[in-house]
């Protein structure tokens, strides 16, 4: 989300040398006898051993997308193992660093490491929040951007871009979950790919909003209440989705530090959560999912309802609940092993 510095990753072990002793000898004068000598034999020589070959490389800050008269960059992250690799595209949370954010290049950099090329965009400019429509807009196309521009550029360096899989963590789940739910089928404005993205593989999703259910957005319902309840059919609506969509999704939510919001009470049509579901219908499945009963709604419940809406539309859906809090830290490998089951 705004300009940042460059992040080039190695794997880097420092060798040593191995020195050798020195030859000795010794010999008998006195009485005048023979003389006899004896000599240490030297070792053999050695090399210091040579460092390991890197896992993967990193190409940092090409621009993808400009908005607003704003450059956009992306990273893309290379195995050194022969392709063709899968294609991950992960989308960082908010924070001031984008696409350097440290839960965003830890994920990257073990997914390299794994086999899958990984491309990391910075998806928005500045701080977007408190937001309103023409930034949810404005985020969905950089998103879809990123997908396009990966999945065009992947084949050059050995991607496989059939195999894409989208990446997001808590506000980066907006942008990937709409590239599989709301891809873009027109050009978008400043988006340095030629076409439009192709359907993902699958989706991998951590302790995100899926009907905007945080007071961050309250002001965008007040402002336009009509665009933002169709913003959340989007991601609800199984109408609304693709006919194409076939990706498998990989879903997971905290334990602990799960945002929770108080509903009040959840039936009052001025509340804030019949904004976001005037025909009531995502408080139906909600209370079916005994969700409403302890008062609040958080990443845990936002999640239980999109897997319960993508199952009973027949998609392949995994959801975990995961011990810890609102971070990737305790997760890597967890997380790399859902984005490779997602891509094959």
């Amino acid at each position: 989300m705004c300009t940042v510095a460059a992040v080039v990753t190695a794997i880097i072990t420092a060798g040593c040398s191995n020195g050798s002793d020195t030859p000795s000898a010794t010999s008998s004068v006195s009485p005048p006898t023979s003389a006899a000598a004896t000599t240490t034999p030297t070792p053999p020589a050695t090399s210091a051993p040579s460092p390991p070959e890197p896992s993967f490389t990193t190409t940092t800050d090409l621009v993808y997308l400009t908005v607003d008269g704003v450059e956009l960059h992306i990273d893309v992250y290379t195995p050194a193992s022969p392709g063709p690799w899968p294609v991950v595209v992960a989308f960082h949370g908010r924070s001031d660093q984008g696409k350097d954010a440290p839960s965003n290049t830890t994920v990257a950099a073990a997914a390299a490491a794994a086999g899958m090329m990984v491309y990391a965009p910075t998806w928005y400019s500045g701080d977007p929040f408190p937001i309103a429509i023409d930034d949810i807009d404005k985020l969905t196309n950089a998103g879809n951007c990123a997908v396009a521009y990966a999945q065009q550029h992947a084949a050059d360096h050995g991607g496989d871009a059939a195999r894409t899989v989208t990446y997001g963590f808590s506000a980066g789940t907006g942008p990937a979950l709409a590239s599989a739910l709301a891809p873009s089928d027109v050009a978008i404005a400043g988006c340095n790919a030629r076409t439009t993205p192709e359907p993902v593989a699958g989706v991998v999703l951590g302790d995100g909003e899926y009907f905007w259910q945080s007071e961050a957005f309250d002001d965008a319902f007040r402002d336009d209440l009509d665009a933002m309840q169709a913003s959340v059919a989007t991601f609800t609506e199984p109408a609304a989705w693709p006919d194409d969509l076939e990706a498998t999704f990989f879903l997971w939510a905290a334990e602990d530090g799960t945002a929770p919001r108080s509903t009040g009470d959840p039936w009052d049509a001025s509340g804030w959560l019949a904004q976001r579901d005037p025909a009531g219908s995502l408080r139906d499945d909600l209370e079916r999912l005994d969700q409403l009963g302890d008062g609040v709604i958080s990443y845990i419940d936002s999640a239980q309802l999109l897997r319960l809406r993508l199952a009973e539309a027949g998609h392949d859906v995994t959801l975990a609940i995961t011990p810890g809090g609102h971070t990737i830290d305790d997760k890597v490998a967890q997380l790399v092993e859902w984005l490779a089951a997602a891509a094959n």
